[in-house]
């Protein structure tokens, strides 16, 4: 600390008597010289602190922007995925309505708000009841095809019985050879209940894979016409009278979302007539 203050001394000394004089006494020389390097080296020391200093707060304001960035990219992104499943919606819906007009019958659409995770092929709850013109034992549909039937109706919700639940029975004939004669019945597969099993057809009957198998309209409950699915292939049994097929759904029971209900034709009363739907669940009832 002495020696520091001698310097700043000697420095100031320096300064105050330099005023005026052009030349520098031997001292001041000898003192410039030896301290030149030392104010160069602090100098230098000066600078490189100054620059990690704007280092570290650049630094810190670099992170802070990336953080930003990161939270608008990761709100964006959502509003891209949100976007995506809007026009994907909308893209169904067009469909729905298309159909919906289409059709042939009066539809009522209903959206599916529940399912039992241990009968995921038996049932589905809708957000359609009797005050929206629901009525028990109406056919429910898609535009892919048919999917079940209504089995109890409330104000504001009804239960539907799927067609690969094993309750549930629907005469059905094949589109393309459309032989009158020939009608099987189509029913839950107990294999795969992701499958449907049309039985009860003649050995000569005209059936091959890829054939599209629709609801016959006989029984008065499913109308005539309605896709059911696609012959996936022949089940042979040499000790049968009558033959199988294996039949897979047109819809997709795994993604069922929206459906609609025929509440009548475009034209004439409802299509409404007596099933055995409730004996069926009657009979379901008993098995549990």
């Amino acid at each position: 600390m002495a020696l520091l203050v001698v310097i700043i001394g000697l420095l100031l000394l320096i300064s105050i008597t330099g005023d005026g004089r052009e030349d520098l006494t031997p001292v001041e020389d000898l003192l410039l010289g030896i301290f030149a390097p030392l104010q160069t080296f602090f100098s230098s020391a000066g600078r490189q602190l100054q620059s990690l200093y704007d280092a570290v707060v650049s630094f810190h304001e670099l992170k802070a922007e990336n953080e930003r960035l990161r939270e608008e990219l990761s709100y964006y992104e959502g509003q891209l995925i949100q976007l995506q499943e809007l026009q994907k919606k909308n893209h169904h819906y067009r469909q729905m309505l298309g159909f919906q007009e289409s059709s042939g019958f009066e539809l009522l659409p209903a959206e599916v708000i529940a399912r039992d995770p241990s009968q995921w092929f038996g049932s589905i709850t809708i957000n359609r009841g009797y005050l929206d013109g629901v009525t028990r034992e109406a056919a429910v549909i898609t535009e892919r095809g048919l999917v079940g039937i209504v089995s109890t109706v409330s104000p504001n919700s009804s239960q539907i019985i799927l067609i690969t639940d094993p309750r549930l029975e629907v005469s059905a004939r094949v589109q393309r050879s459309r032989d009158p004669g020939v009608v099987g019945i189509v029913e839950s597969y107990a294999a795969d209940q992701a499958y449907l099993k049309m039985s009860t057809l003649t050995p000569e009957c005209n059936v091959q894979p890829g054939d599209v198998i629709v609801t016959s309209g006989l029984g008065g409950i499913f109308p005539e016409g309605i896709a059911i699915g696609t012959v996936k292939e022949i089940v042979d049994d040499q000790f049968s009278l009558v033959m199988s097929v294996l039949v897979e759904p047109r819809v997709n029971f795994n993604r069922l979302e929206e459906v609609f209900i025929i509440i009548g034709g475009k034209e004439g009363p409802p299509l409404q007539e007596e099933s055995d739907v409730e004996s069926l669940e009657e009979e379901g009832e008993e098995e549990q």
